[in-house]
């Protein structure tokens, strides 16, 4: 009798070890008890809005990041965008697409930028050394750019401290282009390239790429 009861339990406790392993929830995957990895935490995308990638005129090229808070520098071409960058509420940033901005400030000579969902060095490296672009929703800081771009045409361009010849027009685009009469040809140069400098009275050029300004017949 006593060996009949033996086997039933141990015939009990192989049937409970052969029982296959519960699957746990949908998916796979228990939700987190604070022991072990933690589950991945994707960042709120609400600041957002990458499917927004439409062209605006640029502002300037971000730097690398300040403090402690995400922050980041901003050289920005002229007078005239670092104006519409201050009034800005969204900016386009190029691979990255529409954010909304928390605050600009100005910083030195130049100015710092931070952006909703970037509150970190580490979240924001990710945005150093894009093109930033005018929002053409932002009807309030599209107003301050757009009436300043004719007030470039005409303005005098210097070469280095040298007078060098005039503003013909402002191309916009994907890029921004300042068509430059010069002595003898017409020139496009980049708005948001380091070497300009656009301010209230002159385009000022400094050291810019060898052959950019060259007579293109030789003269």
């Amino acid at each position: 009798m006593r060996r009949s009861r033996r086997r039933s339990r141990d015939r009990s406790r192989r049937a409970r070890h052969q029982q296959p392993p519960d699957p746990g929830p949908r998916g796979g995957r228990w939700p987190s008890t604070g022991r072990g990895q933690p589950d991945r935490v994707t960042p709120p995308a609400a600041a957002i809005d990458r499917d927004d990638e439409r062209g605006g005129p640029i502002l300037g090229r971000l730097g690398r990041t300040y403090q402690l808070e995400g922050a980041l520098h901003c050289r920005v071409e002229g007078e005239q965008e670092a104006a519409a960058l201050r009034r800005a509420e969204r900016l386009l940033v190029d691979g990255h697409g529409a954010l909304r901005v928390r605050y600009v400030r100005t910083h030195g000579s130049g100015h710092v930028v931070a952006f909703q969902g970037f509150r970190s060095p580490e979240r924001a490296q990710v945005l150093v050394n894009a093109t930033v672009r005018l929002d053409p929703s932002d009807a309030a800081a599209t107003a301050l750019l757009t009436a300043a771009r004719p007030a470039l045409v005409g303005l005098p361009v210097s070469l280095d401290g040298a007078p060098f010849g005039h503003v013909d027009a402002v191309l916009e685009g994907p890029q921004t282009l300042i068509r430059v009469r010069g002595p003898n040809a017409l020139h496009l140069v980049p708005a948001a390239a380091p070497y300009v400098s656009v301010r209230t009275d002159e385009v000022a050029l400094h050291d810019p790429p060898p052959g950019l300004l060259d007579d293109p017949d030789g003269a």
